[in-house]
């Protein structure tokens, strides 16, 4: 029997093609479709695109999608001739040709085929012709197979759109874009909205589409822990199946499938087996065993065997009985991979396919990693009973398939052209970067060799800031790649338009009853720039294979490299935390220390208390009532932050003793100034904060995203010409309309110390400053490539749901005009800065929202993209006076040759020294941080007398010389 490969989820066969074949909505035909191509020849053209048409749909519903296509290749050419190549009439056909594309896993080629069909409607009718909704539908369900469920959402999001304009004759096609909508909003684990879209059409729709939303709402239920209610729309989603298609219907053997992974959840071990084999046999009569539906069967067995409790009345019975399970879940993966490739055949657990043969790379992903966890897992039981040797090679099996898991995840990562979507990837893929280095650090740990902890090292390095990292490499590549200036003007001019339409549909969306129509328009501004863009960067990677190459190398900095290039007075200290959350009661902190002549890589348990403290310390830092701390305020602070710095550089006091720390942090530890730490435990009997042991006074503490950032992307010669530029607004009768965006309606205070604080700066340094109504943002969008040191003393309001529209507030616009007085991170982004450093003296310019697996979404980042390699920040709203004071000393010391991190840190402790007990709190003088490149930026007093000194003993040695030559003539004479 042919095989049908079901090519949506949770949509069946006969309504998919229904949908996707939309000019043949009555010619669906069960003639046979091995019918020679060739028995056509002779029968006039008009009558061979009928036959070619109906041929080509019922091969496809049979699942010979090869043969398919060559029928709709054949029906092209005929359209080709009787309308001419650019036609619309071809844009069905080539729409079906990328459906047996897609099919077939030619997921490029397919997009092209819609990509045309998208260009010949829109050239005939309107970027709002309705038929485009099934060209859009299509391309989503391409994105969603290749992992991009944002790019999946925006085309179903457009579908919908342009059905919508006329929704009469479009009834069906809307009920299912609705229904995929949903999909991919749980497929963006935005659950809640998913929900509410389930539920307003739920009720509105017949019996067998029902089923897929109370499908959907099942395994919407069993993300969010609600067992309850996921078991009962899997029994109504069953209910329903069977009534509308039958007790064997491939989509109820899916849904048991499914069914499993709740069943695997709750622990209903009983249940699985009776659900896995009735799945299989339902599955195994409509999909191959090479089908990424046999491979979730295969995964459900693995997963039951992996997961299942051993009963055993004696420890060593236990063991015994474990890893007898292990080894049938190894051997169910390894099934599992086979069913997800092409042609890799090898049964044994120990190898893998190459990355090429993946017929879905999302879960061939999936696969390895589980796979890699069962190895780790029985070398734990082979180590249990004193069997190092064989513990070890199971690591190593481990270590291997986890690492082609994080290949599998750069070439995903390589598709995707938003920022947003690398995100969500890389929040998604970060407990596979975690499991990886956990591997690591079991095979450095039993065999003590210094590879591991290179790998180690290199993992947690493409772990951090990945998405970051990628913007900063093509924004280099593009520099190298030879990329003409046209294409790059081009590319500019469209990242503006998006961001400027985004941003004008986030504020839209903020008013109480946002404008329908305004919405609509800015939705499809944004989707159509987007294509273009898409288009653009599919231009570029096609046309200049150089600047592919460089983009795309997938490189971090090494150990060996750090530690040649690193300064001897330098310690590099990486983190890595593995979490506890709400499903497991522990997890690890992995630490790398790395200096000139030596490195170490350990590893500490932690739990749901280390979480704690960094968010006691942070609460206590950034608190508003720091003026009413008492005495139980003031002991929970010194304590939380003595064990904090405990767990993060216990036992390490002497290696780093007169180091310089350059910290690169991990999750919430990105939110502390580790100046806060204690680095031991003082008699708090009397709040005294002047003279607690805060870690700066041992040692100045600078931060970087990643070690391969620094080293590779944050070294700047000097190229601006001018010195400093500085701006120091002041909001006094600024009569802007806050009411048209909420979060400014209360408006803005002036800052009664940023004039002196820009006039203290230009005592130290020589600049321009622009002051109170001069401080314009398009005065500084202007001017700021020129200068050497930029420096922005004035409010921030911070985005913390769309981190790229945080705002630097500058003086209100003096004419009309394009600006509007806030500088969006957006913006920022589209600058191009030649400063060696940026001095955000605003609120908050250092924190944003924390984004898993890349760090804080700050504006700070998009000073370091736009090419500033030194950021000085603030993690939380500076004390007017104060701020000023800390900077007049930070750039007095910086003037005087002294490192940034080296010049902070001595700003910082003379606050503490001159500070009244109040105004030595640590919320005060804590907020600045250094990150990024640290070098001094001008030469100091101690090197222009260190050169005077050696020109001297220079002076005296030629002297010297001189007169012995003279007294050597002398004596033969």
């Amino acid at each position: 029997m042919n095989k049908i490969i079901r090519l949506t989820c949770k949509c069946n066969i006969y309504r998919y093609l229904k949908m996707v074949f939309f000019f043949h909505f009555f010619i669906f035909s069960f003639q046979s479709s091995s019918q020679d191509l060739k028995s056509l020849d002779g029968i006039p053209d008009s009558i061979k695109a009928i036959q070619y048409n109906k041929k080509g749909i019922n091969a496809a519903r049979l699942g010979d999608f090869e043969l398919a296509r060559n029928y709709f290749y054949r029906l092209k050419t005929i359209r080709e001739k009787q309308f001419g190549r650019y036609s619309h009439r071809l844009a069905g056909t080539l729409i079906n040709i990328g459906i047996q594309n897609k099919n077939l896993g030619n997921y490029e080629g397919a997009i092209d085929n819609y990509l045309q069909a998208e260009r010949l409607y829109i050239g005939e009718y309107s970027v709002g012709y309705p038929r485009l909704g099934f060209v859009y539908v299509n391309l989503g369900t391409i994105y969603k197979l290749k992992g991009d469920y944002l790019k999946n959402y925006e085309y179903q999001q457009s579908a919908l759109r342009v059905f919508n304009e006329d929704w009469q004759n479009y009834k069906d096609a809307i009920t299912t874009t609705q229904y995929n909508i949903a999909e991919a909003l749980y497929l963006l684990k935005r659950y809640s909205e998913a929900i509410r879209v389930c539920n307003e059409n739920i009720n509105t729709v017949q019996a067998d589409i029902k089923s897929y939303y109370t499908g959907l709402l099942a395994r919407i239920y069993v993300e969010l822990a609600d067992d309850k209610l996921a078991k009962q729309y899997y029994q109504e989603t069953f209910s329903i199946l069977k009534k509308t298609v039958g007790v064997s219907s491939y989509d109820l053997g899916l849904e048991y499938n499914d069914y499993v992974k709740l069943l695997l959840s709750t622990k209903s071990y009983e249940e699985i087996p009776h659900y896995n084999d009735i799945s299989e046999e339902i599955i195994s009569k409509y999909f191959s065993q090479r089908s990424t539906q046999y491979a979730s069967v295969m995964i459900n067995y693995a997963d039951y065997y992996s997961l299942r409790f051993s009963e055993a009345s004696y420890l060593s019975d236990f063991n015994m009985k474990k890893q007898e399970d292990l080894m049938k879940a190894l051997n169910y993966y390894q099934k599992a991979i086979i069913a997800a490739t092409s042609t890799f055949n090898n049964t044994d657990p120990n190898t893998n396919p190459g990355i090429e043969e993946a017929v879905s790379e999302l879960q061939l992903l999936e696969i390895l990693k589980k796979k890699s966890l069962c190895f780790s897992a029985i070398g734990d039981l082979k180590l249990n009973i004193n069997k190092k040797p064989e513990a070890i090679a199971y690591y190593k099996s481990g270590l291997e398939a986890i690492q082609m898991a994080i290949e599998l995840v750069h070439q995903i990562r390589t598709g995707f052209v938003s920022e947003d979507s690398r995100l969500f990837l890389s929040e998604n893929q970060q407990s596979t970067f975690v499991e990886a280095v956990n591997l690591c650090y079991k095979l450095y740990n039993q065999t003590n060799e210094d590879q591991y902890v290179s790998k180690g090292f290199e993992l947690t390095e493409k772990s951090k800031s990945a998405s970051f990292l990628a913007a900063v490499k093509d924004s280099r590549a593009k520099q190298f790649g030879g990329i003409p200036d046209s294409l790059q003007n081009k590319e500019d001019v469209l990242k503006i338009n998006i961001s400027n339409y985004k941003q004008m549909l986030y504020e839209e969306s903020q008013q109480e009853e946002p404008d329908s129509v305004k919405v609509a328009l800015y939705n499809s501004k944004i989707f159509n720039y987007t294509e273009k863009y898409t288009q653009l960067v599919q231009l570029l990677e096609d046309s200049f294979p150089k600047y592919y190459s460089f983009k795309y190398a997938d490189e971090v900095v090494s150990l060996d490299q750090i530690r040649e290039r690193i300064r001897n007075r330098d310690a590099i200290v990486e983190y890595l935390i593995d979490e506890p959350d709400g499903h497991k009661y522990s997890g690890n902190l992995f630490r790398f220390v790395i200096t000139n002549d030596q490195f170490s890589f350990s590893k500490i348990s932690i739990d749901t208390t280390f979480t704690k403290r960094i968010e006691d310390v942070y609460q206590f830092l950034t608190s508003s009532d720091y003026q009413y701390t008492d005495k139980t305020d003031y002991q929970n602070y010194v304590l939380s932050s003595y064990q904090l710095y405990d767990d993060l550089f216990g036992k390490m006091e002497q290696d780093l003793e007169g180091k310089n720390l350059v910290v690169i942090p991990d999750d919430k530890l990105a939110y502390i100034p580790f100046d806060a730490l204690l680095y031991e435990m003082p008699d708090t009997a009397a709040m005294n904060f002047r003279n607690l042991p805060y870690l700066i006074r041992k040692h100045s503490i600078s931060y970087t995203y990643s070690t391969t950032l620094l080293f590779d992307y944050f070294e700047k010669e000097k190229k601006a010409d001018k010195r400093l530029l500085a701006f120091a607004p002041s909001y006094d009768n600024d009569d802007r309309d806050y009411n048209e965006v909420a979060e400014f309606r209360a408006g803005l205070l002036p800052l009664q110390a940023v004039d002196k604080e820009v006039e203290y700066i230009n005592q130290f340094m020589a600049g321009d400053i622009f002051k109170d109504s001069l401080a314009q943002e398009s005065r500084f969008k202007a001017l700021a490539k020129d200068y050497d040191v930029l420096h922005l003393a004035m409010h921030t309001i911070m985005n913390d749901t769309l981190p790229m529209y945080s705002k630097l507030a500058f003086a209100k616009p003096l004419s009309d005009g394009t600006d509007d007085g806030w500088l969006n991170t957006s913006e920022i982004y589209n600058m191009q800065l030649n400063a060696r450093m940026a001095v955000l003296s605003a609120c908050n310019t250092g924190s944003g929202k924390m984004q898993k697996g890349e760090g804080v979404m700050s504006l700070a980042r998009g000073f370091l993209y736009a090419g500033c390699p030194s950021i000085i920040m603030t993690l939380w709203e500076v004390e007017d006076e104060s701020g000023a004071n800390i900077m007049r000393d930070f750039y007095r010391f910086l003037s005087s040759g002294k490192n940034k991190a080296d010049a902070l840190r001595l700003a910082k402790l003379a606050h503490i020294e001159n500070a009244d007990p109040l105004k030595a709190h640590p919320h005060f003088w804590l907020a600045y941080v250094a990150v990024g490149n640290t070098s001094p930026l001008y030469a100091g007093k101690d090197l222009y007398f260190i050169g005077i000194v050696l020109l001297i003993i220079i002076g005296i040695l030629v002297d010297q010389f001189r007169r012995r030559k003279k007294h050597t003539k002398r004596s033969k004479a």
